[in-house]
């Protein structure tokens, strides 16, 4: 019985977190960072005042909790989509594909990592780096470097690469208006991005 009530005091906690993280993303994404309220976050995840330090010591621990959460989400997304076709040009599409739909689906985590990234706080921008460094590496080891060496990319060096395709990947998913639609949608994003890696004798 003990471990019965363990377990459920467990999954309580867990669900507790999620529901402020995600009342926190809505929070940030509307009023950014400096303006965002921590008992606010706490009322709108239904939740007394003060309820978040149960959790989180601070706002700033608040934010990175939400970063390394919606970080891994990403990542963990993008490489099972990607993984799921073969060949550089399939999975470079599907990179894209794949990562406007999360987008779409995740608006406010979404507009906090962007704001973030292209926000003040060196922090913060330097947590980012960090998270993301993964991802950088499977961009260029599992769509770049195979396409090199199938003659289909031009020779690059496939890590910067990787940080020019993540960099127009989340510019244009910066444009992403309240029903998920973007400025150009991932097909015409993959042709642009595509033109500057092709190899232009294949």
């Amino acid at each position: 019985m003990a471990r019965h009530k363990k377990d459920e005091r467990t999954q309580v906690i867990s669900e507790t977190r999620q529901q402020l993280l995600t009342a926190a993303a809505d929070e940030f994404a509307q009023e950014g960072y400096s303006g965002a309220n921590i008992n606010r976050i706490s009322q709108s995840a239904g939740y007394a005042k003060g309820t978040i330090y149960n959790y989180f010591p601070s706002k700033r621990a608040l934010m990175d909790a939400l970063i390394d959460e919606f970080s891994k989400k990403h990542l963990d997304y993008l490489v099972t989509q990607v993984r799921q076709v073969e060949g550089p040009l399939a999975r470079l599409e599907r990179f894209f594909e794949a990562g406007f739909a999360f987008v779409a689906q995740n608006l406010s985590p979404g507009r906090v990592i962007i704001n973030t990234l292209y926000g003040p706080d060196a922090e913060f921008k330097a947590h980012l780096g960090q998270v993301y460094t993964s991802m950088f590496h499977f961009i260029s080891q599992e769509i770049i470097l195979p396409g090199i060496q199938q003659g289909v990319f031009r020779q690059v060096e496939p890590f910067p690469t990787a940080g020019f395709l993540m960099t127009i990947y989340l510019g244009f998913a910066s444009t992403a208006d309240d029903d998920g639609s973007l400025t150009m949608n991932a097909k015409q994003v993959f042709d642009y991005a595509l033109n500057g890696l092709r190899d232009p004798s294949s």
